[in-house]
């Protein structure tokens, strides 16, 4: 199994949403010590945007024309078996930096050609020469209370370009709290679950319903949650 890990933080290897990650990462690795896992961080790489000049879709046939990092990151997509999206929530969706790759992608799309949105969950193009049993998984934290409202954005783009069951969401609401407050134990309980998690994904390539629930319930109450907020903002104003 190849594992592409692309890390879309801003942050690199100290984002928080990577802890999850290298958790789930472990129990996968666990489950399957023969996986081959290679990760990308994009703040790294020197990626051109995308001009729109859609040569992609009509003369090039797939290929971009701009000449830099990302030839070779569509080989290493087409060849991964699973492919881990890892990066925070940036105001209702991703990161600039992890914009600019996934517009870079755009010559991985089947060509437009006035076709109607799909109405059973596809991919809105269709994805060009599609590796068989591929899988995608989205692995993103913040700092809100709830993660079924303030993903929305961020879901509907991945359902649009994957399909509506093309991809599987883990979703970690109050991560960045829960973090950097530094309660270990409570953190290290969470980090069991994205471990179970992981191994849950090596053997079954997915993940039930019952785990992304529990994956995604916050780990304090509200009120709680409320308190330690209104005390962060109270120091970050006083200091």
């Amino acid at each position: 199994m190849k594992v592409l890990v692309v890390n879309g933080s801003p942050k690199g290897p100290k984002s928080n949403t990577m802890q999850m990650t290298n958790a789930v990462l472990k129990g996968l690795k666990e489950t399957n010590p023969e996986a081959e896992i290679e990760l990308l961080t994009v703040k790294d790489m020197d990626i051109k945007p995308c001009m729109g000049c859609m040569s992609c879709w009509g003369k090039t046939a797939g290929q971009c024309v701009i000449n830099d990092v990302m030839q070779d990151v569509h080989v290493k997509f087409m060849n991964a078996d699973v492919i881990i999206y890892s990066f925070p929530l940036y105001f209702f969706g991703m990161p600039g930096q992890m914009k600019l790759f996934t517009d870079r992608l755009l010559s991985m799309m089947c060509t437009y050609r006035g076709q109607k949105p799909p109405e059973n969950g596809e991919s809105f193009h269709g994805i060009r020469n599609p590796k068989t049993g591929q899988k995608l998984v989205l692995i993103s934290g913040c700092a809100y209370s709830e993660s079924e409202s303030v993903y929305d954005s961020l879901l509907k783009e991945y359902e649009c370009i994957c399909g509506k069951n093309g991809f599987t969401a883990i979703l970690c609401p109050q991560l960045k709290t829960l973090i950097e407050l530094g309660a270990s134990s409570r953190l290290d309980r969470y980090l069991s679950k994205y471990e179970a998690a992981g191994k849950e994904f090596a053997a079954t390539k997915h993940l039930s319903e019952e785990t992304k629930q529990k994956l995604s319930k916050a780990p304090f109450s509200e009120a709680v949650y409320k308190n330690l907020l209104d005390n962060f903002w109270r120091e970050q104003k006083e200091g």
